[in-house]
């Protein structure tokens, strides 16, 4: 509460600048063609802005130098957003090969590691053995393809109206939550971290689905996503690792459970199909949900308060100091059984996860909701956004 009132002025800010843009670039974005629109493949009936990404991209840096307090090598979190805000904005404009996202992605998690300092180096006591430390160009590989691989489970599962925004909004909230506890401060990391929640709130206002509002008025499009993906990631390598750690590394998988386990699991279908990981199909969990007939509202609430539940125990855990191999072994267990589980639906109603025509000849870019043809990334216009 204390930071709260301290920084009262800049959070305020923060909100207001997020919802004051949203609000100014919705119509000029439909008259510059900076939209996703409608077809018979989307829910939407009519354009879509896709400003969401970009205005929460300027909402935060702003906040973040506005702050009395800001966390460490904030000078290499402001750049590496930018960059995967640009690339995420020219592919929510015209699709682009995931070679040329992952070299993007890459290049910020290097600005992340030797800019800012920031590696996975040290994994915790997983198997009950002792702790498990990498070093050098390992630990480096490592942070390379567990950033790389958040960033993309975030847009991934970016598949309807607030589920991308409500689970940036429960981990940044747990976050804060475990630095409240920690035992050594973090103002800068927990003052960040609350400015973070301010702009994502900001951004939902327009695209959370509620009883006064029917469908998103915008969306975040890959610049938000990834946007969000790359920032909780940076906080949750800072916040897991050295000395003053404020949690276990376990605690971080745990508060991303939902978000990994869907990527993870959608990768292995896919590749045991004989598919390209990369080819859109309809075998997300969001999917499993829409085709048992909820609603796009009560399916991402379904999701949220699963995401809201895993980490909880997440934090849990760590505060009554459950062993880290325990926590490892019992994530495992429960990424075994919702592999199971979503298998077995998969198996038994294969028409609800065919193959997305002209998919295997490409590589389209993952999009959020709805079932679709996917488009060619090079030869065609920008695939569907509902789709992923």
């Amino acid at each position: 509460m204390e930071s709260i009132l301290r920084n009262i002025g800049p959070l305020l800010l923060a909100f207001g600048i997020c919802v004051a843009l949203i609000a100014l670039l919705i119509r000029p974005a439909r008259s510059w063609g900076w939209v996703d629109r409608p077809g018979n493949r989307k829910h939407h009936p009519v354009p879509v802005p896709l400003v969401g990404g970009v205005v929460m991209c300027v909402a935060y840096g702003l906040s973040l130098l506005m702050l009395p307090a800001r966390p460490d090598a904030y000078q290499a979190l402001l750049i590496a957003m930018g960059l995967l805000t640009l690339i995420g904005l020219y592919d929510d404009l015209r699709a682009t090969r995931p070679a040329l996202r992952f070299l993007f992605q890459g290049g910020a998690v290097l600005l992340m590691a030797l800019g800012g300092g920031m590696t996975l180096d040290k994994l915790g006591n997983l198997f009950g053995l002792g702790d498990v430390t990498l070093s050098g160009g390992v630990a480096l590989l490592f942070t390379l393809f567990c950033v790389v691989g958040v960033i993309n489970a975030f847009n991934m599962i970016d598949g309807l109206d607030g589920l991308a925004g409500g689970l940036a909004l429960i981990v940044a909230g747990w976050l804060i939550v475990l630095l409240q506890n920690a035992p050594v401060s973090h103002i800068g990391d927990h003052d960040a971290l609350l400015a973070l929640v301010m702009v994502v709130a900001g951004f939902l206002c327009f695209n959370l689905r509620h009883p006064w509002r029917s469908r998103a008025s915008v969306f975040m499009g890959d610049a938000g996503s990834t946007l969000l993906g790359f920032v909780l990631a940076w906080f949750l390598v800072r916040l897991s690792q050295g000395q003053e750690a404020a949690m276990a590394p376990m605690t971080a998988v745990w508060l991303l459970a939902l978000p990994l386990m869907d990527t993870i699991a959608v990768i292995i279908h896919r590749l045991c199909i004989g598919h390209n990981p990369f080819v859109a199909d309809r075998r997300h969990l969001h999917h499993l949900l829409l085709s048992r007939g909820l609603s796009d509202g009560r399916a991402t609430a379904c999701l949220l308060i699963a995401a809201l539940l895993t980490g909880a125990a997440g934090v849990a855990a760590h505060e009554l100091g459950v062993p880290e191999y325990l926590q490892f072994y019992a994530f495992l267990a429960l990424f075994g059984l919702y592999y199971g589980l979503t298998t077995h639906f998969w198996k038994r109603y294969p028409r609800k996860v065919a193959p997305l025509a002209g998919a295997a000849a490409t590589q389209p870019r993952e999009a959020p909701h709805a079932p679709s043809v996917a488009t060619p990334a090079v030869l065609a216009p920008k695939p569907a956004r509902n789709e992923k």
